[in-house]
């Protein structure tokens, strides 16, 4: 697992130019880039940030199409109807699929370098700024698996004295559980009250803080910090200057600008090389 402030750089570098440009192989490549990442990752993404910006993306590729009325050229022309746009052109159907191609690049990218950083480092970065949240967001974290393993037993034992949990409808498995919540935050307050009295008796709030020393960064960490940084610059550059700019409507730019070229092997080299790095 790899420091946080290693592949900040990179994670800021690509969101920047997935939202700076429009340009279709731009994006394309920030989305191959944030798969290789997700690939490459000691911890496979969690599937939220997968399927949650796949479906995401796909949605609004479909939804683009019905909602924008322009385009020159007609793919297909529905009935009029006051609402709802049904004359499909083929730069709707484009923009819309770069729209949730931009989309899914964001969220798998920000899944794949959080599988990427180690956690525990992170928050330790995060406690820097804001201790409190940090340790309420540590304590959660810890508590949470340990709430369901409760949650697991209690049901185990109500099974074993006759309650079928598992038999009917929704509704009607909903109120047989429902009592069974009671004792669970019944033990959830009294955990809750043993982590308060020990960090009471290791003296937490007692004095300043202290933290432990932050590991030296290794040579892949290094290398992936330098690779955001030119990313980092390069979507500067895209930004302020209009960098590889394109535009869907009325009709599509050539695909093959000098610009967008440019910033596609850009976010390429810089997504891919990472991921080959950090896969050591």
């Amino acid at each position: 697992m790899r420091a946080p402030g290693a592949l900040a750089p990179l994670w800021l570098g690509a969101i920047v130019l997935a939202f700076s440009t429009g340009h279709p192989l731009v994006l394309l490549c920030l989305l191959a880039g944030a798969l290789a990442l997700a690939w490459t990752a000691p911890g496979r993404p969690s599937r939220f940030f997968l399927l949650g910006g796949a479906l995401s993306g796909l949605t609004l590729a479909a939804i683009n199409p019905f909602v924008s009325a322009e385009g020159d050229l007609i793919l297909w022309r529905g009935p009029e109807v006051a609402v709802i746009d049904l004359e499909v052109t083929v730069e709707e159907v484009v923009a819309g699929l770069a729209i949730g191609v931009r989309l899914a690049a964001v969220a798998i990218l920000v899944g794949a370098l959080l599988a990427h950083v180690d956690p525990d480092r992170l928050q330790a970065q995060v406690a820097r700024v804001a201790p409190r949240s940090a340790m309420t967001c540590a304590l959660a974290a810890r508590l949470v698996p340990t709430l369901q393993r409760d949650a697991r037993a209690i049901s185990e034992s109500a099974r074993l004295r006759g309650l079928a949990l598992a038999d009917g409808r929704l509704l009607a498995r909903t109120r047989r559980a429902a009592p069974l919540t009671l004792p669970l935050l019944g033990a959830s307050l009294e955990r809750g009250l043993d982590v308060a009295e020990a960090m009471t008796a290791r003296g937490y709030g007692a004095g300043p803080r202290t933290r432990s020393p932050e590991r030296p960064w290794v040579r892949e960490e290094r290398a992936a910090l330098a690779l955001g940084a030119a990313l980092v610059a390069v979507a500067a550059v895209a930004a302020t200057a209009g960098l590889g700019g394109y535009s869907y409507y009325p009709t599509l730019d050539p695909l093959l600008g000098a610009g967008g070229l440019a910033l596609a092997a850009a976010a390429a080299a810089a997504l891919g090389g990472a991921a080959l790095v950090l896969r050591r």
